[in-house]
């Protein structure tokens, strides 16, 4: 079987995540039950997914320097994932993240640092400039969290043009999703995804989702729901996919591990409810272990699912 070769867009970050046995009340204090400190960020964390499944894994994000930037360099390397720094030369900082996670539902907070204001380079039009040597010729699945849009648009486009199936993790509405859904095959948000309104707010419920990504184009959307199940359309035909009821211990990372997940068999068959059920299996996996890539241990349990 080949190594199925998967282009990962958006952002990376440090995630120091807290297990409390309950959230604390405001104005407290508490101690954590666990604490573990690993990179993170949609994008970064599919990428990984995507190679412990076996796939060959290239990540466009900003990491840049600071005292976060070195262990999201160790892990991206560790796992083989190559990396095309959009902060290369310049003064961002890798962000820091905490994660409060609570044993009692499985639930997780996240607070992010301010946006960084530093400006990143752009990248051009053509992949074979962009990407290096080693990658050849451009990779058949690319994801993007829409995270550094400004900066990857014109990447993305040639991609699209090259044949590449572009596929948007939809974690919320981001600057720049509008432009970028006319490229896309594959839609998978999560229920939090809204769309644009008449008023100019945001909003709408799963059929207003589905209607809209039908009406730019887009043949394959799904909506995960979190522990209830997913909500899907190819091309038109609705199907639902089943969540495995599980104790979950953590939550964080788990629709990132399905986006991986789902570019790694994608890529392998362009079977979008197939590679859709794969993820969801996956990505249920994840939630019984803390972080983003504790499931890893337990892979060869995923041969098997």
């Amino acid at each position: 079987m080949h190594k199925p070769r998967v282009l990962f867009v958006g952002r990376a970050t440090l995630d120091v995540l807290y297990r409390l046995d309950r959230m604390p009340e405001e104005d407290t204090k508490a101690y954590a039950r666990e604490l573990q400190a690993a990179p993170g960020g949609p994008a970064l964390n599919a990428a990984i997914t995507h190679s412990l499944l076996g796939g060959k894994a290239m990540l466009v994000s900003a990491v840049g320097g600071g005292p976060w930037a070195s262990p999201v360099r160790s892990r991206l390397r560790r796992h083989g994932v190559v990396l095309l720094d959009l902060a290369r030369g310049t003064a961002y900082e890798t962000p820091l993240c905490t994660v409060l996670a609570c044993a009692a539902n499985g639930t997780r907070t996240i607070v992010n640092p301010p946006i960084s204001q530093v400006a990143l380079r752009r990248l051009g039009d053509s992949w074979t400039a962009e990407a290096p040597s080693s990658w050849g010729r451009t990779p058949s699945v690319v994801l993007s969290d829409g995270f550094f849009m400004d900066e990857t648009l014109a990447l993305l486009t040639a991609c699209k043009s090259a044949g590449a199936a572009i596929c948007l993790d939809g974690g919320s509405w981001k600057p720049g999703t509008e432009d970028l859904a006319p490229l896309l095959t594959v839609a998978i948000c999560s229920e939090r995804f809204a769309i644009p309104r008449q008023d100019g707010g945001l909003g709408g419920d799963s059929d207003a989702v589905f209607a809209w990504f039908a009406a730019k184009g887009v043949p394959y959307v799904a909506i995960t729901r979190g522990a209830r199940s997913i909500l899907a359309s190819d091309h038109g035909r609705r199907f639902e996919v089943e969540v495995v009821k599980i104790a979950a211990i953590d939550t964080l990372g788990a629709g990132d591990v399905l986006h991986g997940a789902f570019c790694y068999h994608f890529a392998l068959k362009p079977d979008f409810e197939a590679a859709l059920r794969r993820g969801s299996e996956i990505a249920t996996l994840s939630c019984q272990g803390l972080g983003a890539h504790g499931w890893a241990a337990r892979l060869n349990r995923v041969a098997t699912i």
